[in-house]
């Protein structure tokens, strides 16, 4: 005896009329020798039982024959956008089953058309991509360049926001980036929404002080549940000179809506006017020898395309030149011969739309500087400046110069539920956090530096803004917003790389300092890597040359001048060793032993008067724990405070400060009970027995250096109550006055 293996109904697209129905044979064939009386039901999954009907509960197969029932889908009783399945279950007259019959069906639920159309600034049609949300539904839709998309969803209430290029702020060949949401569709019919990009009104962030954009992360998040949303964010380049978006009007009604972002701005490089205009779409690049600090007053001369021919006659020496981008004369060429005509400053027009970059000086390559400032104009602008001049009227430029960058906004700001009919963040200085930045290297330098905002999702997603450029010795004063988590960080390419342990958040209103590259240097964890213990294997992260405080880590990446090492051992035997901060040793035995773990750290040829060298010998049990289990382990660490000037040096008889701790959430630690500190004035030949004194940031001394020093060489050792140890010494940890 065997049957129809199968009966689906069918699929039933929307609109069902009510009542529908959908009919299909169950043949069953009896190959025995005598009749077969069957007993027949169904059984359904996921609806009620009487969504399939059968034609008759009870059928006789003859022998060697066949017969054939209906079975019934009713799909008032399917539920919509639900795959129902169920069987038909055949059974002798002894209650033994004898066939089997799968049945299922499925209808669509409501549906409908959601038309997109989208239009530029000007009214005309605008393609992009678009970003379609709703309750557990995200979908993308690409508008061509007819600024249309159609696309058939359930219905519900729906957001939308296209990313698109539009028209920039400084004329119709500039390039603004648009950010265009609407919010609260409510689809419950077939339905037109229109994004009109006329409406559109700038996103901005407004400085207390004049300022320049150095780079924007836009960021947009719908969510109607904490695991059911949408977020994007996105970075548009150094061509863009705006940023605009749509009003929405009302809040959403149900979950949250968010759109803003963060800005980097600096203090502005140069700013270039003329009289009852200014060119704030200028890209600036300072150059190897930037344009004296204070006002400027420069006749402006144009030298076409910038070649040598383009100077004949203009009398460019002490003056602004404009040249215009091309493919024929490099920038290169054009800087030189503006330098060799003597210029002051040299402003590039560009050819094409949106804003070009001035020089090729990429932030983490070598430094290529141009001999003298350069700067670059939006064609709209540029032109216009060109059109002046040609007149044959004498055109003055009054130009500031800010050869360095003595402040820096960091600015996080998003709008909660709606963008209002002003999309501007306006905050005043009692809004904002005061960072005192001091860089601190040995020797000047490039550095890469960054601050980035911990938004919903942590630091790892769609938190980055873009690295700026410091100088590796300087001062800045940098303004950020108030109560929001950041991440530091600061990169010598090719030397050190240091960054923030945790996130840090600034209070408003307060002024906190904040140092990089400064003594003392030596190897430091944080929470996130710090050693750790699984089954029968150890793994440490130890980066090296951290500075002074509990705030930074520091690792050497990509430094080939610089030595680093890692051994494990259990009593006396070495387990493992690495030539780099990172070490994993496997096969460690289960039962609880005592461990020792070495790091040692020298500059090697890495030029640098401090932390020569360091040694660090951290002591700790361990065992095996349940299968799978990472644990943590106890590594005491050890943070210094002693206050030294940019040099590096400090007072002879400067205090100093030695700070133990453990990390967040490290296993088997104890209470920090003893400390010893030993001060060596010639490098270790000798050494003093530190007094120390506990206060509430740590054991204190006083330093008592002989007239002849020059550096401070540090001893230090920490215990705590479950016997775990660090000992850890530092040559030259740092310079005396």
């Amino acid at each position: 005896m065997f049957a129809t293996a199968s009966a689906f109904a069918g699929y039933r697209s929307y609109p069902v009329e009510a009542g529908t129905t959908s009919t299909k044979d169950v043949t069953y064939t009896n190959l025995g020798e005598a009749p077969v009386t069957l007993d027949l039901a169904t059984r359904v999954n996921g609806a009620p039982q009487d969504a399939f009907t059968l034609s008759q509960p009870q059928v006789t197969v003859p022998a060697h024959g066949t017969a054939t029932v209906q079975v019934v889908a009713h799909y008032d009783e399917v539920p919509a956008d639900t795959t129902v399945t169920g069987t038909v279950e055949a059974t002798d007259a002894s209650g033994a089953p004898r066939a089997r019959t799968l049945i299922g069906a499925a209808q669509e639920g409501a549906r409908h058309v959601l038309a997109i159309n989208a239009k530029d600034r000007s009214g005309e049609p605008l393609g992009g991509d678009l970003i379609l949300t709703g309750k557990k539904f995200f979908a993308p839709l690409i508008l061509d360049p007819s600024g249309t998309g159609t696309i058939r969803i359930p219905e519900g209430t729906y957001t939308a926001w296209l990313h698109a290029d539009l028209e920039g702020a400084n004329g119709p060949r500039s390039r603004g980036y648009g950010e265009l949401a609407v919010t609260d569709i409510v689809l419950d019919r077939d339905r037109t929404v229109v994004i009109d990009a006329r409406k559109a009104r700038r996103l901005t962030a407004v400085t207390p002080r004049a300022s320049s954009l150095d780079g924007v992360r836009i960021d947009v998040y719908r969510g109607v549940a904490d695991d059911d949303y949408t977020a994007t964010s996105r970075w548009p380049d150094a061509s863009y000179d705006s940023v605009w978006t749509l009003p929405t009007g009302g809040k959403v009604g149900v979950g949250a809506f968010e759109l803003g972002g963060h800005w980097r701005l600096n203090q502005p490089a140069i700013t270039i006017s003329t009289s009852g205009h200014d060119f704030d779409d200028a890209i600036v690049h300072r150059g190897a020898a930037p344009l004296p600090k204070g006002h400027h007053t420069l006749e402006a001369v144009f030298a076409g395309d910038g070649d040598a021919a383009g100077y004949r006659g203009k009398g460019a020496e002490g003056k602004a030149v404009i040249v215009r981008n091309n493919d024929t004369v490099s920038r290169e060429d054009q800087a030189a011969a503006a330098a060799a005509a003597g210029a002051k400053l040299l402003l590039v027009v560009n050819d094409g739309p949106g804003r070009i970059v001035p020089w090729n000086d990429p932030i983490y390559g070598a430094p290529n500087l141009a001999p003298l400032t350069v700067a670059s104009l939006g064609i709209d602008e540029g032109e216009k400046l060109i059109a002046q001049i040609q007149r044959g009227r004498r055109t003055l430029l009054h130009v500031t110069s800010n050869p360095a960058t003595e402040y820096v906004y960091d600015l996080v700001h998003r709008f909660q539920g709606a963008v209002p009919a002003d999309p501007a963040y306006r905050p005043g200085s009692k809004d904002l956090a005061r960072v005192n930045v001091s860089f601190r290297n040995y020797r000047q330098s490039r550095v890469v530096e960054s601050r980035d905002d911990y938004w919903r999702f942590g630091y790892s997603t769609a938190t980055a803004i873009g690295a700026s450029e410091a100088p590796a010795i300087g001062e800045r004063t940098d303004y950020v917003t108030a109560g929001v988590s950041w991440h530091e960080a600061a990169t010598i390419v090719r030397e050190v790389g240091q960054e923030s342990i945790r996130p840090v958040a600034y209070r408003a209103g307060t002024s906190t300092d904040l140092h990089w590259f400064g003594p003392i240097h030596r190897p430091r964890s944080a929470p996130g890597t710090s050693p750790l213990r699984q089954d029968d294997l150890l793994q440490v992260v130890l980066p090296g040359w951290g500075d002074s405080g509990a705030g930074h880590v520091g690792g050497t990446f990509l430094n080939s001048m610089v030595s680093n090492s890692l051994k494990l051992y259990q009593g006396d035997t070495l387990l493992g060793e690495a030539p780099y901060d990172q070490l994993l040793v496997t096969g460690l035995r289960p039962e609880r032993l005592p461990y020792r773990v070495v790091s040692e750290n020298s500059r090697g040829t890495w030029a640098n008067p401090y932390s020569t060298s360091t040694r660090t010998e951290w002591g700790f049990t361990s065992e095996a724990g349940a299968a799978g289990a990472i644990e943590r382990l106890p590594f005491i660490q050890l943070d210094y405070a002693v206050n030294t000037d940019v040099a590096g040096k400090a007072r002879r008889r400067a205090d100093l400060t030695v700070t133990p701790s453990h990390l967040d959430g490290v296993a088997g630690a104890g209470d920090l009970r003893a400390v010893t500190l030993e001060i060596s004035y010639d490098d270790g030949a000798t050494w003093r027995k530190a007094r120390l004194d506990r206060g509430r940031d740590g054991w204190r001394t006083r330093l008592d250096a002989p007239a002849a020093a020059s550096f401070v060489t540090l001893r230090a050792a920490a215990r705590d109550s479950r016997g775990n140890t660090v000992a850890q010494t530092i040559t030259r940890a740092f310079g005396l006055k």
